[in-house]
């Protein structure tokens, strides 16, 4: 780039904002922010699509409070809203996940499939099951069909609370819909069946676990169970 500025070429904002996404790609995020820093000084305006793919480079390198310091919400879109709120379901900051998702919400955008997941992740993790189920129901009118991360969510806000029962219909519906459980599925309804001492359910899980392939060696059968 300096060749180019050196060479009396002036780079427009795509090239620069080209330029950053690279830098950040190859993980120099210190160069990612000097493009930006050139953007400026240019004379350059930062639109939606620049300040989204800065906090999505930001968030990637789990540099979370600096992206959040470039969201600007008169320029926000349902990109930018969905970068961010990635972001902090990966930090597992969902006090504020939930904050943003209802501002996104009221600015009325759409939620993709995505931010719904990492929603219902947030209400999940907080115990909050009653709206986690709302949320899923508008998930699926709003026509995206709850995936792996969805159903493993759901399942473990109801086996933390105990609710087996629902957990193992939930994990029967998960498998009526083609959506393969992982290991971190089964672990899950494992502890929840050993924290009611249900051995018959344990073992069946344990079979079935064996029957996919997955290794076993992680359930504590008899041992520390908590959620």
């Amino acid at each position: 780039m300096e060749n180019m500025i050196t060479s009396g070429l002036q780079p427009d904002k795509v090239l620069l904002t080209t330029i950053m996404d690279a830098h950040f790609k190859a993980g120099d995020v210190k160069a990612a922010l000097n493009v930006y820093g050139e953007l400026l000084a240019c004379g350059f305006d930062p639109d939606v699509i620049v300040l989204t793919s800065l906090m999505d480079g930001l968030c990637k390198h789990d540099r979370l409070n600096e992206a959040e310091s470039y969201f600007c919400r008169e320029k926000a879109n349902e990109i930018s809203y969905t970068v961010l709120i990635d972001g902090l379901a990966k930090k597992g900051d969902f006090t504020e996940l939930n904050r943003l998702f209802r501002e996104m919400l009221e600015a009325g955008f759409t939620p993709d499939k995505y931010v719904y997941t990492s929603w219902i992740a947030g209400l999940c993790e907080q115990g909050n099951l009653i709206e986690a189920f709302i949320e899923k129901s508008r998930m699926v009118q709003e026509g995206f069909q709850p995936d792996l991360l969805t159903y493993s969510s759901l399942i473990f806000g109801l086996a933390k609370k105990g609710l087996m029962i629902e957990a193992k219909q939930i994990f029967e519906d998960m498998l009526k819909r083609q959506v393969t459980p992982d290991a971190a599925v089964y672990e899950i309804m494992i502890r929840g069946y050993l924290q009611q001492n249900n051995e018959a359910a344990v073992a069946a899980l344990l079979e079935e676990m064996e029957k996919r392939g997955f290794s076993t060696a992680s359930c504590k059968v008899g041992g520390e169970n908590e959620f």
